[in-house]
């Protein structure tokens, strides 16, 4: 997004370094071989809404519904990233090093702030996130994706605190036949070809698409979720948000504690980006529009 927008839209979001706690002991959760700062720097907004019948409102009520995880889901982290984890050994994640993580499959649903802030493994799949166009608000804190375990994606895509992260980003261009623009994204687990499969299916699309796409408001930001203060996906450059002038974000909409749910985007976008493994923000309660990160363990 132009320099100007980011600003203003960091300020509404991210909390300055000041005001950042300092790192903390690591979470029962966290990866036994290497322990990781869960207490990181990076984050951000989402949400949909399109016009449907009973068929497409029946959407939510089966989401809401798949809030407990059954242990058949964990085998999907393993299928939908095969080049870092080997399998799943009882409660544990069992990475190709030989690492294991537990995975919290055995531990009891918490409140939803709980595990916003410190979600296990089995957390992360706790919510279903499903294909197709919802027919207006999610339920209550129904946000597919939004619960993720820091030390699990840290492992996975690097610390961008650190300098040595800088050797994992690779250049894309956005829209090269609209209004081309060069953006950074992680080459880890093949982020960087799938967006630009994207790219071109977006590109095929009608030209009246084409405003809710550019400019992109950017891709990697080693910066905290406003509300946590935990990494954003931006961080680990596996995140693009959308035109952000046609765009709405939760936040924005939070009147005296009580979110109003907002969606310009048509679904027709977003459809293209979960065909190649991204989820979007317009279907988290905590909407965030113009926002989609590669997460393909939750559109198996």
């Amino acid at each position: 997004m132009p320099a100007a927008s980011m600003t203003a839209r960091a300020t509404c979001r991210c909390r300055p370094a000041s005001a950042r706690s300092s790192p903390t002991s690591p979470a029962p959760n966290a990866i036994s071989a290497a322990p990781t700062d869960a207490a990181m720097l990076c984050h951000r907004r989402g949400f949909l809404a399109l016009p449907g019948g009973f068929a497409v409102a029946a959407f939510w009520t089966r989401a809401q519904a798949a809030t407990t995880l059954p242990s058949e889901r964990l085998p999907r982290l393993v299928a939908a990233y095969p080049d870092h984890l080997a399998s799943v050994e009882g409660d544990h994640l069992v990475w190709r090093d030989g690492t294991r993580q537990p995975t919290g499959a055995a531990s009891p649903e918490r409140p939803f702030e709980q595990m916003l802030r410190d979600a296990s493994i089995a957390d992360q799949l706790r919510q279903t996130y499903e294909r197709g166009p919802p027919a207006g608000p999610p339920p209550l804190n129904h946000s597919p994706g939004r619960l993720r375990n820091t030390a699990f994606f840290t492992r996975m895509y690097g610390d961008c605190r650190q300098a040595a992260f800088a050797r994992s980003l690779t250049s894309v261009t956005w829209m090269p036949k609209t209004r081309p623009q060069r953006l950074q994204v992680t080459g880890v687990n093949d982020v960087a070809r799938r967006l630009e499969q994207v790219i071109g299916d977006l590109e095929s699309m009608p030209d009246r698409f084409k405003a809710y796409l550019v400019p992109s408001a950017g891709t990697y930001n080693c910066r905290p979720v406003a509300d946590t203060g935990l990494m954003s996906m931006h961080g680990f450059g596996t995140a693009i948000d959308i035109n952000v002038e046609r765009s709405d974000y939760w936040a924005w909409a939070n009147r005296r504690g009580q979110i109003a749910y907002r969606n310009r985007i048509p679904y027709e976008i977003a459809a293209v980006f979960e065909a190649h493994g991204f989820i979007w923000g317009g279907k988290w309660y905590h909407f965030d529009t113009m926002h989609f990160e590669y997460r393909p363990e939750l559109l198996a």
